[in-house]
């Protein structure tokens, strides 16, 4: 072979190699790219979600609509995704979503896939869980946990129910770890994260064996979630959604995987009361030295909502700079 025609065969290889990476390269800068657009997507859906998540009833009391935040979820996701209007593609879509879980103060629920029969046909169907408990059993004792310090404790053996804040019942059980507040709150953490992912494991597991009989061959899975991220969804009611199998445009085979967490920000130390002397009324937080018996016993939840009952901050929530509405 001439020397000329052996370098005319090597540029063609180093112009084939060098295409193939230019491709390589430019898949991955957009599934970069892709990936920023999903984050925010999936982000924008779970926030849309939680401001529906916890409603005020007619008594004022907080109450959990669970069944409105995923639906709002779902309408979001749709939307973000390119999706809405097209039963096709919505039904697609949600098929990316093996469970969404959402904690509520006592415990826990679970949105997921099952199946049903009807005649000769097999449908597959979404349904919620019963609300599963963060409990605990150790030898005498069967322990439910909640979101904040409150707890209910079983004796087994005098068949004894007690149910307060911690701090009120660490006195009794001086040989179990609810002697020392600071593994009471490590073992409090640990239950309700290991259950909640008992339970995810076994319906993700469950849609896995019910999705091959709809065609879907993508192997879904509870991904490690980080502690810091745990630690969020525990601390309040919440919501977390794992979005799994959905594939980039660019990459052939690469998909895209995230799980996102949205709270619904409610916290008793953000619930306010009104107080009335002189023909003044004044608002404070829950936790404010100056409530007595007399308060008024109606919750509100923002200081806009105190302002327009016409009461102003009082002293603390002042110091604290944290009104929205009247200032005296």
């Amino acid at each position: 072979m001439k020397w000329t025609n052996l370098a005319i065969v090597f540029f063609l290889l180093e112009i084939s190699l060098f295409i193939i990476l230019d491709m390589r390269v430019f898949n991955l800068t957009a599934v970069v790219n892709q990936k920023v657009e999903y984050n925010k997507a999936l982000d924008s859906a779970i926030d849309d979600s939680v401001i529906n998540l916890v409603e005020v009833d007619r008594q004022r009391k907080l109450v959990l609509n669970k069944e409105k935040a995923v639906e709002q979820f779902y309408q979001s996701l749709y939307a973000n995704f390119g999706a809405m209007g097209n039963p096709s593609l919505e039904k697609t879509l949600k098929g990316y979503v093996p469970v969404i879980l959402v904690t509520d103060k006592e415990g826990f629920y679970l949105f997921y896939f099952d199946s049903y029969q009807s005649g000769k046909e097999t449908y597959l169907t979404q349904r919620w869980s019963e609300k599963q408990p963060y409990a605990y059993e150790i030898s005498n004792y069967i322990i439910n946990f909640t979101l904040d310090t409150y707890l209910t404790v079983y004796d087994k053996n005098t068949h004894q129910l007690y149910e307060g804040e911690y701090k009120d019942l660490e006195g009794l059980f001086q040989d179990t770890f609810l002697a020392e507040e600071e593994t009471f709150h490590i073992v409090r953490r640990n239950t309700i994260i290991s259950s909640i992912e008992e339970k995810m494991d076994k319906y993700i597991n469950n849609y896995n064996n019910i999705a091959k009989q709809f065609g879907i061959t993508y192997q879904f899975w509870l991904p490690e979630i980080d502690k810091t991220d745990w630690y969020r969804t525990i601390d309040d009611i919440s919501m977390l959604v794992l979005f799994q199998g959905y594939p980039y445009h660019f990459a052939g085979t690469d998909t895209y995987n995230r799980y996102a967490i949205g709270g619904a920000r409610i916290k008793k130390s953000r619930v306010y009361y009104i107080t009335e002397e002189d023909g003044r009324k004044l608002y404070h937080r829950s936790d404010c030295a100056h409530i007595s018996n007399s308060a008024n016993t109606t919750a509100y939840f923002t200081c806009e909502e105190c302002a327009f009952e016409g009461a102003y901050p009082c002293a603390a929530i002042l110091n604290r700079n944290e009104y929205g509405g009247r200032i005296p």
